[in-house]
């Protein structure tokens, strides 16, 4: 009897030292008092499947995100990845549909996953090169490429949508979103990449110690340029989803995105020393961030206090990890 306690505790304590735990257990937690706050409309079938379809584009940004902070940098410049790629897409649809066309898009897709992964290989090139500090790079890459949006759309939303991305967008299967299906694709596609191959380790070894990475014969600047280039192409991939949810090219469609994806890593336990970090823990991140943004909106909170909370979150984390490194 007594050794069956002790195995159920020692199991407990298994549980709650899993750095994974403590985010799922606050999702329980806002989840729960969401509930309370707003029990005629957050519990409700459209009201979730909109949090979910809000979470997805948030959550394959932050997959990119988490992989660029596991190996000690930062991506400021998914923002204007995703609005670039969605504004280009939208136009060449609108060009498409008046020559008849329908369909998925495969060229034009393929394009403006393309145009992410360059912006992402110029951050990273720029990076490891001149031994600069990723927030400045991609920061002025980000004003860069937001500048060239602008001159692009003349500020202004533009471009149409095929009937298949409008239904994407939209419309689910089974009674789960398309986008969260795409969502789910991504993330067992990139589990698999860093925890099962030796790409994914050799990431972990350079945010644990680049040094010591090096020395042991791992080629640091390339698996750092190529964790941008990936960054880049989650975060063009993210901008064909809100084009498909907002079906027109919206320059200004992605703001907050960065910080969204920023604190979901974050708040999963991915640290932004590096090395520390999974995206399992990044899921529970962005579900938080998710909720939070739409019980917000349900009970009337003021726009300006999401920033704040947000802000607020990601002090608080950095500040937890520093306090147990």
């Amino acid at each position: 009897m007594v050794g069956k306690e002790a195995s159920k505790t020692s199991g407990i304590k298994r549980i709650l030292n899993n750095p994974v735990s403590g985010p799922y257990i606050a999702l329980v937690v806002i989840f729960i008092i969401s509930a309370i706050a707003s029990p005629q409309i957050f519990p409700t079938y459209t009201n979730v499947a909109n949090i979910l379809r809000q979470a997805s584009i948030v959550g394959v940004v932050s997959i990119g995100m988490t992989v660029v902070l596991l190996v000690g940098g930062i991506d400021l410049s998914v923002t204007s990845i995703m609005a670039i790629c969605a504004c280009v897409l939208a136009d060449m649809m609108e060009a498409r549909i008046a020559d008849g066309k329908q369909g998925i898009m495969i060229g034009p897709i393929l394009i403006v996953l393309l145009i992410g992964c360059l912006i992402g290989l110029v951050n990273g090139i720029l990076i490891v090169t001149r031994n600069l500090e990723p927030f400045i790079i991609t920061l002025g890459v980000n004003m860069v490429v937001k500048g060239i949006t602008m001159i692009y759309t003349k500020g202004a939303p533009g471009g149409k949508v095929t009937e298949f991305w409008a239904n994407f967008g939209s419309k689910s299967i089974g009674g789960v979103p398309y986008a969260v299906l795409l969502y789910a694709v991504m993330m067992a596609i990139f589990m698999v990449i860093l925890h099962k191959t030796v790409y994914g380790r050799h990431i972990y070894a350079i945010g644990s110690n680049a040094e010591a990475a090096r020395l042991t014969g791992i080629k640091v600047k390339i698996n750092k340029v190529m964790a941008y280039v990936l960054c880049g192409f989650t975060a063009a991939l993210a901008g064909v989803m809100l084009m498909a949810r907002v079906r027109v090219g919206e320059p200004n469609g992605s703001t907050g995105y960065d910080m969204d994806a920023l604190a979901a890593a974050v708040i999963g336990g991915t640290s932004m020393g590096g090395g520390i970090g999974s995206l399992a823990g990044t899921l529970a991140g962005v579900l938080i961030m998710a909720i939070m943004n739409n019980i917000l909106n349900l009970v009337g909170a003021d726009p300006n206090l999401q920033g704040v909370i947000k802000g607020g979150i990601i002090l608080i984390a950095v500040l937890i990890q520093r306090k147990n490194d």
